[in-house]
């Protein structure tokens, strides 16, 4: 019975909303505990850019954790068209933030209730640039007095740069114009660069670890130098170059780093960290190419040095070469003269011996020559007697000797008749030769079809042969 009266009493006392009655109502809490608009700081997230020109996007704690973590608290902000063309004049006037995934804001708008989709939401219409710059630059001086503290700003810039860093690992954007402004200016110097492209992000919450990943690639590859360009943009469009899991990647980098990063005014931590760093993606490859035209121009200043001191050298050693031929030429005319000199005395004493020497030669010849005649005399007497007796004995012994000879003679005839071809072949023996007139020893050098020519005393006979016959294993000859 109590039961029954408090459940009635409850139905009565307790309204029962419709959904938009409620969302209405919390509507009306929300205007009622925020009538003005309230200032609210965080982190941007999901951006969105609509067709129509509004802007979607999630707040969150900006210390809420890493990229892509679950936060613990949200609010959703839309910043509507026509609001956003105020708040783009004050992103312009500061000249240095954009909008992004990861970029701490502070942001001003009216907070109300979206009845569409249940949600309380903030209605953007300010942004205060100087907070997000000033977070910025406090984050980078802390990193920075950090790593000087360990000592790691200046140890990528302690590396040694090869003295012709041909080859280069480039982290970019591939297909960017940072990357075609780098090859192109490489390209332009006309020496044989060989550049091994990275491609990586270089903007949003997954650039981190883009780079992190493209850096660690090129340290395993045989390059001088690795290069990290990106084209002009916002401070806030460059802050993932003022992390600090970059930094520390770059300082234990075992190769030099060059940056190339769009941007004029401020330094990023990338930059301080990196062995050098220049002020666009061109600027840095052009400093690639003068530390490749320094080292042509210093060989070719060595080039000209070693030819100024070979030239002094050759001078002087010809010179030298001159003053020893000046004097070889005159001690050899001084010794000419003086052998001019000497010929002709001698010449003078030998036509004066010449003339005492004739007389008495030709005297002495004169005997000579008469001693010579009364030898010669008495020779040719003994000579012709020995001949005289010579002539004797042959003329007795040559009857005999020839008659010896002559039947010697008819021995050996009557010999060579009785072995004579005619009288052989007369005794009923024959001679078989083929038709080249080759004679035929052996029925074996006869093949089957030969046309043969046999002698026989009373003349020749043609035959042809038949086949060959056989050799029998006891050497007789069968069929």
């Amino acid at each position: 019975m109590v039961s029954a009266a408090s459940t009635t009493f409850t139905s009565v006392i307790e309204p029962t909303y419709t959904v938009p009655e409620l969302n209405r109502a919390i509507a009306r809490v929300v205007a009622r505990a925020f009538p003005e608009q309230v200032w609210v700081q965080g982190e941007i997230r999901d951006i969105t850019r609509a067709a129509s020109g509004h802007v979607y996007f999630t707040l969150v704690d900006a210390d809420a954790g890493e990229p892509g973590s679950v936060p613990e608290s949200i609010l959703p902000v839309t910043l509507f068209a026509s609001d956003k063309e105020a708040v783009n004049r004050m992103l312009n006037r500061s000249g240095a933030m954009r909008m992004t995934d990861g970029v701490a804001v502070r942001i001003r708008g009216s907070l109300g209730h979206f009845a569409a989709r249940g949600t309380v939401q903030l209605r953007m219409t300010w942004i205060d640039t100087e907070y997000t710059l000033g977070r910025l630059a406090t984050s980078r001086d802390q990193l920075m007095r950090a790593l000087a503290a360990e000592g790691l700003v200046d140890s990528n810039a302690a590396l040694p740069v090869p003295l012709v860093p041909l080859r280069v690992g480039l982290l970019t954007s591939v297909g960017s114009a940072a990357y075609a402004d780098f090859v192109d200016e490489l390209a332009a110097s006309g020496f044989a660069w060989c550049v091994e492209p990275v491609d990586v992000r270089v903007q949003g919450q997954e650039a981190e670890q883009s780079i992190l990943a493209g850096l660690a690639t090129l340290s395993g590859r045989p390059v001088d130098v690795i290069a990290i360009v990106r084209g002009g943009g916002a401070q806030t469009d460059l802050a993932v170059f003022d992390g600090e899991a970059i930094a520390r990647a770059v300082a234990a980098c075992r190769r030099p780093v060059f940056t190339g990063i769009g941007h004029e005014v401020d330094e990023t931590v990338l930059d301080r960290v990196a062995a050098r760093s220049f002020k666009t993606p061109t600027a840095c490859a052009a400093g690639l190419v003068s530390i490749v035209t320094g080292f042509v121009a210093l060989l070719a200043d060595r080039e000209a040095k070693v030819s100024r001191v070979a030239l002094r050298v050759l001078g002087a050693e010809e010179r030298r070469l001159d003053d020893r031929a000046a004097r070889v030429t005159g001690a050899a005319r001084r010794r000419i003269s003086q052998a001019i000199v000497e010929v002709g005395a001698v010449r003078h004493r030998a036509a004066t011996t010449t003339r005492a020497a004739g007389r008495s030669s030709r005297e002495r010849l004169s005997d000579a020559g008469h001693s010579v005649v009364a030898v010669a005399g008495r020779r040719a007497g003994i000579e012709r007697t020995a001949a005289t007796d010579m002539r004797r004995r042959l003329a007795a012994a040559a009857p005999e000797r020839i008659a010896r000879a002559t039947a010697r003679l008819g021995d050996i005839h009557g010999r060579v008749e009785g072995q004579s071809p005619t009288r052989l072949l007369a005794r009923g023996w024959s001679v078989t030769t083929t038709e080249a007139g080759r004679l035929v020893t052996d029925p074996i050098d006869v093949a089957s079809g030969d046309v043969l020519s046999t002698r026989v005393a009373g003349g020749s006979i043609r035959s042809i042969a038949e086949p060959l016959p056989r050799r029998l294993p006891d050497g007789r000859i069968g069929s």
